[in-house]
């Protein structure tokens, strides 16, 4: 009886690990985009995306310049752009056609 309950819960807790797994495997780009907050530019010299503009003071970030800006993150090198996103200057990524 023991046993089979052990095997029973491990078997549930094996598939919660998976289903975690699964959903969170798409995710990390999409959470990433915002357009609310300043955001850091991937390298110094970078134009802002469309939308945005360099935070006065701080030209290591950008800030939303309009109130529907579209929502941005840093694109990682070697990586393409979530779903619904569109690639900016090759080191951004924008919900706005470039």
């Amino acid at each position: 009886m023991k046993l089979r309950l052990a095997i029973g819960l491990g078997g549930l807790h094996l598939s919660l690990l998976s289903a975690l797994a699964f959903a969170s495997m798409g995710a990390p780009a999409m959470a990433q985009g915002q357009n609310e907050a300043a955001v850091k530019k991937p390298s110094g010299g970078v134009a802002c995306p469309s939308g945005w503009r360099s935070v006065p003071g701080n030209t290591s970030m950008c800030e939303p310049h309009e109130s529907k800006a579209p929502l941005i993150y840093a694109k990682k090198d070697k990586e393409t752009c979530a779903d619904g996103y569109y690639e900016v200057y090759r080191l951004w990524c924008s919900t706005r056609r470039p």
